[in-house]
């Protein structure tokens, strides 16, 4: 414990999020293995079994986020006046119990699951996702508890380690063996990595443990979020829509289009919420400069442009030259993935600061107001039966709720409005300018297409650079030792 509490003093003398560093290098990890497992994958079995592989993943994606409650978070944010190691054996007592309800409804659902995604014949490999979901609930939170006091390191090696694993044998198996079957397996390898590193890692032992008022501070803490797992599991039924609707061929395609583009932004996304939750909960304890909300809004909305222009200026060409010719999109496609992918990294602005505070209730509002999304796409994918269309309709439809969100957000945090109401405007103008050029003049040759983003680049650049004269964003603010 000592050697515990030194590390962390260490770790707190170098800065908030520079020490999150390893965590970074853990999340981008995570994000390029499956995208190499991916490639692999598309060149050693079928465009179908890639299909039916990818719908592993997002079955359990679905399951696991519809019984999300933030154990988590809770694990780092941590309130309730009891003993670390009860706290701690009530979390994992609450862990162990929703996974193994988890694994009892993988189990009972996998033959009509199999069917949805023409695979009737393979319900036995679905079955398996139960399995895995029930080792999950075996992790230890001290790895993650950590993290409250700046140590990152802990999580980033169980994050990086279980996906060197995951693909690992994932991309073995399909090379021996072909079939989608190798997926599952990668998943109960991943799994199982995470479980024994987290013990291996974890300062604290693994214990079950009960306390009334903990575990009453962890569902009033994650109630709300139940409702938010709802929301994203509708916003992941992308997938399950393209695959139960055009086939899983057709749902190869698609995540290889789409799901390529969005992947770095989950991850991005996942590491951005642990990197500033922490100084948010510190902004919330002692006190500090306002400029942090404006400085959080002011790189997410960098962020979210940047995400954006790379996707449309070449993500069509790369995935052609990674994934082969016939899983190249238009550029249409990847001009309204840049639009979708911003739009996405936006609906981020309120949530560390509201987990912070413990206002679950506005993250889940922002869930389902994106999860809303899907359904004017979804009727617009069986009217025309054309992913740009879907595409289209899902991303006007995440905007407008952008719109709602961000005015609860401004209304409930304290952001200086007009400087984020420009974080949302500057990057979404500039990508709806660009798709909008794109549907007007699709021919547009490599070395037009070139000049048009970097206009839009020039601009950006001038814009991002007068809201920190102008709002006097200070980035000083994310390395300092006082938020």
């Amino acid at each position: 414990m000592a050697e515990t509490l030194a590390e962390t003093s260490a770790e707190n003398s170098q800065g908030k999020l520079r020490s999150s560093g390893p965590l970074l290098a853990a999340n981008l990890l995570e994000a390029l293995l499956p995208f190499a497992r991916n490639i692999a994958l598309a060149r050693l079995i079928s465009p179908e079994e890639f299909g039916l592989a990818v719908s592993l993943s997002v079955v359990m994606g679905i399951i696991e986020v519809l019984t999300d409650f933030g154990l988590p978070i809770f694990a780092v944010r941590k309130t309730t006046p009891v003993p670390p190691t009860v706290l701690m054996g009530t979390l994992q007592s609450l862990a162990l119990v929703r996974a193994s309800v988890l694994a009892l409804i993988l189990v009972a659902i996998s033959p009509f699951v199999a069917r949805a995604f023409h695979a009737g014949d393979s319900a036995g490999i679905y079955a398996l996702l139960g399995l895995i979901a029930f080792l999950r609930g075996f992790e230890n939170f001290g790895v993650k508890e950590m993290m409250r006091r700046y140590v990152f390191w802990r999580e980033a090696v169980v994050l990086g380690s279980a996906q060197v694993v995951g693909v690992a044998v994932t991309v073995a198996i399909a090379a021996a063996a072909g079939g989608f079957a190798c997926m599952i397996w990668g998943m109960l390898a991943t799994t199982l990595t995470t479980v024994l590193l987290s013990h291996l890692l974890s300062p604290l032992p693994y214990r079950l443990a009960w306390n009334r008022a903990a575990a009453r501070d962890a569902a009033s803490f994650g109630r709300p979020l139940v409702v938010n797992g709802m929301a994203v599991a509708l916003g992941l039924s992308d997938r399950v829509l393209v695959g139960s609707v055009l086939g899983p061929t057709l749902l190869a395609f698609y995540n290889v289009a789409y799901g390529t583009a969005t992947l770095p932004r989950t991850v991005l996304a996942k590491f951005l919420t642990s990197a500033f939750l922490p100084l948010f909960v510190e902004h919330r304890e002692r006190g500090g400069a306002s400029s942090l909300f404006d400085t959080w809004a002011w790189c997410l909305s960098c962020l979210a442009f940047t995400y954006g222009l790379g996707l449309s200026l070449v993500g069509d060409r790369i995935l052609a030259l990674v994934f082969s010719a016939a899983y190249q999109p238009s550029r249409l496609f990847m001009c309204l993935a840049g639009m979708s992918v911003c739009v996405k990294f936006l609906m981020l602005l309120p949530v560390p600061a509201a987990y912070a505070s413990g206002n679950t209730r506005l993250v889940t509002c922002g869930s389902v107001l994106s999860a809303l999304s899907i359904v004017p796409g979804a009727a617009c994918l069986a009217w025309q039966r054309n992913l740009d269309l879907f595409l289209l309709a899902v991303t006007l439809t995440e905007f407008a709720a952008l719109i709602l969100y961000g005015t609860m957000a401004m209304r409930e945090q304290a952001f200086t409005r007009t400087a984020a109401w420009l974080a949302i405007a500057v990057p979404v103008t500039l990508l709806a300018a660009l798709a909008a050029t794109t549907l007007a003049q699709p021919q547009l040759t490599p070395g037009a297409w070139f000049l048009a983003c970097g206009l839009a680049l020039l601009v950006s650049v001038a814009a991002y650079g007068a809201m920190i004269l102008r709002f006097r964003i200070g980035l000083r603010v994310l390395i300092s030792n006082s938020a």
